[in-house]
């Protein structure tokens, strides 16, 4: 077992053993070393459940952690320092004790599409023959291209990056896969891309692009080490993509798609669920204006631009002098004492006191969404949990639990494999071609409604958000991309634009 950062100059890093999850990691470490060059890193290769487990479509295998368990135990155990994933595999709710240390910068988020050599001359897959077969075991592609493109059908395909395009080269099975752009573009292999999904084609997953480094929360050092290579804005995005999905109750198991943009201080976050064939969807928006200042100075500024202080040597027994973590009596100002309350239940054990203030002494928090996070930005994150939690209400309200457990028993009772698209006459399908339907429905009455205000801030209390409702089958030309206009309100506050239209039995 490492003994750690604060004793050795040696970085346990646990990382899964496929090419890409390893390239990951090496990028996280390369980030690290641009910084402390001192520091030396060694990796230690882990296999998951999800990895072992390739003859089952990952909804077929139930669970949650599938690809991060353990890679956690190992962590929490003190046998390595921090792990990395891909942060759409980490679940919502992290183990007691941990916490993602950084965000990093997003990759393109979007699914791409490789196409088997033979139709190398296709651009869009409304050109793709009717019966083509796309290999993907995601629910959430199945449901969107099965609404979309009810001509294709879809097989299951499992196994990493470079056995999936084997299989689409060699088995003769597939007429193109779905990926998840980012992986592929790490890997080097964007050249193999035929198209990339935009958001009328697909809703992404949540946190795809996105890569998390999970650390355990108690270890200041580590967290101050990663701080530097923390992204704010795919923080922000990604906090409020997890806060939707953990609303909704989501995972691989249900089909939940997500697309989020920041511009400037402005969070604007779309959603939807759908039943496992498509015929059923609901697609909201949501926009957070994000505080430009904070509330209130953090009380203590960061020791300096490295990690650790410059006349500091790393190894060392006490990286943070002023940090409280290491002092007999730990005082907190009156700010800490709300950020602690707000953030930390008073339940929580005694021993993790000294791990708080020594985060907080170095300006940062683990903010209650399980990102840590600086001081300064903790209302920011507030807003963009606020607004991934108003935009989960909105489906709620319209009937999304419903949708989405007929979607988990319907893919639980049938092979993901064989999902039937609906049929013609029910998708609107444009032409007898597969022409392509798009994500939406007729207008209806326009109705107003107030979601709930989660937020404890004043500051947070005076941001906004506006959004547009849809609910139906795709048998009209709405996408969900579409503008919403209206008057900017406070976070609890909405506009909404609800359509009601038939909805259609999954055959499965």
């Amino acid at each position: 077992m490492a003994e750690g950062l604060s004793s050795t100059g040696k970085i346990n890093v646990g990382s899964r053993c496929s090419a890409l999850a390893l390239c990951q990691t090496n990028l996280v470490i390369e980030k690290l070393k641009e910084l402390n060059p001192e520091i030396e890193f060694n990796v230690v290769k882990m296999s998951t459940k999800g990895d072992e487990t390739l003859d089952k479509a990952l909804s077929k295998i139930g669970g949650k952690s599938l690809f991060t368990k353990e890679l956690e135990v190992a962590l929490d155990a003190g046998a390595v320092d921090f792990v990395v994933h891909s942060l759409k595999d980490l679940p919502t709710t992290l183990p007691p004790g941990l916490t993602i240390g950084a965000v990093i910068t997003r990759h393109d988020p979007r699914d791409c599409v490789v196409l088997h050599s033979k139709h190398r001359a296709v651009v869009r897959l409304s050109s793709l023959p009717a019966g083509s077969v796309l290999g993907t075991s995601s629910l959430r592609r199945i449901a969107q291209l099965s609404r979309n493109y009810p001509h294709l059908q879809f097989e299951n395909i499992r196994g990493n990056l470079h056995t999936r395009l084997r299989k689409l080269d060699e088995d003769g099975k597939y007429d193109g896969i779905v990926l998840a752009a980012a992986g592929i573009e790490r890997l080097g292999w964007e050249g193999r891309v035929n198209m990339y999904l935009d958001k009328h084609d697909m809703l992404y997953a949540v946190s795809q692009g996105a890569m998390a480094v999970e650390c355990r929360e108690n270890d200041v050092a580590t967290a101050a080490l990663l701080a530097p290579i923390h992204d704010r804005d795919t923080a922000l995005r990604v906090t409020a993509e997890r806060t939707f999905m953990k609303a909704l109750d989501g995972g691989c198991s249900v089909p939940i798609g997500t697309w989020s943009t920041m511009e400037g201080n402005t969070l604007h976050l779309s959603g939807a669920a759908f039943s496992v064939d498509g015929s059923e969807m609901l697609y909201s928006e949501r926009v957070g204006i994000l505080p430009s200042l904070p509330p209130f100075p953090s009380n203590t500024p960061f020791p300096s631009d490295t990690p650790f202080p410059s006349d500091t040597p790393f190894p060392s027994e006490n990286p943070f002098p002023r940090c409280p973590a290491l002092s007999p009596a730990p005082h907190f100002s009156h700010h800490q004492i709300d950020l602690i309350h707000s953030h930390h239940p008073s339940t929580r054990p005694s021993a993790d006191v000294t791990a708080i203030a020594g985060l907080l002494n170095n300006g940062s928090i683990v903010h209650r969404t399980g990102m840590c996070c600086p001081t300064r930005d903790v209302t920011k994150y507030d807003v963009a949990e606020s607004c991934g939690r108003a935009l989960a209400t909105a489906l709620l309200d319209r009937g999304a639990k419903e949708v989405l457990d007929r979607a988990r028993a319907a893919a639980a009772a049938c092979d993901p494999r064989q999902v039937p698209t609906a049929r013609k006459s029910e998708q609107g399908v444009k032409s007898e071609q597969g022409g392509k339907s798009e994500q939406g429905v007729k207008s209806a009455d326009s109705t107003k409604s107030e979601g709930n205000n989660t937020n404890t801030s004043a500051t947070v209390a005076d941001n906004a958000s506006k959004s547009s409702d849809l609910l139906g089958s795709n048998s009209n030309n709405i996408s969900p991309g579409v503008e919403v206009n209206g008057s900017l309100k406070r976070p609890c506050e909405s506009t909404d634009r609800t359509h009601v239209s038939k909805k259609v039995k999954s055959d499965c």
